[in-house]
């Protein structure tokens, strides 16, 4: 084998390498992003659930205020607008479950590799 065909094979397996390394930061670049695609959606859903605490609690404070609050909590939760913001928290909370699952799966993903050989030439 002259020098040239070896200087040839040389660089054809590192252009092999360049090709492989590429493709494998191209997929942890797409997996890095649905990740953050995720976390951001689960920065919204958690918004949401507050906003939802805080209809409840503005509920409860205007039914106190106007002497209209029932003595048990069953008959509170009956109120239309606290049943439906219960219904909407229940939903979202559910939401985020299904987020942290969908996040824990893209990271299970990618797990590092074990490095391989490669044949001596």
């Amino acid at each position: 084998m002259t020098i040239w065909e070896k200087a040839v094979l040389n660089m054809q397996r590192g252009a092999q390498r360049l090709t492989a390394t590429a493709v494998i930061i191209s997929e942890r670049l797409k997996a890095e992003l649905t990740i953050a695609r995720l976390r951001i959606r689960l920065a919204e859903v958690k918004s949401q659930i507050d906003e939802q605490y805080r209809i409840i609690g503005r509920r409860v404070v205007n039914l106190a205020n106007g002497a209209a609050l029932p003595r048990t909590s069953e008959q509170l939760v009956t109120d239309e607008e606290l049943a439906a913001a219960m219904t909407e928290l229940e939903a979202r909370k559910k939401e985020v479950e299904d987020l942290y699952h969908d996040i824990a799966n893209e990271q299970a993903a990618f797990k590092p590799a074990t490095k391989h050989e490669e044949p001596p030439v």
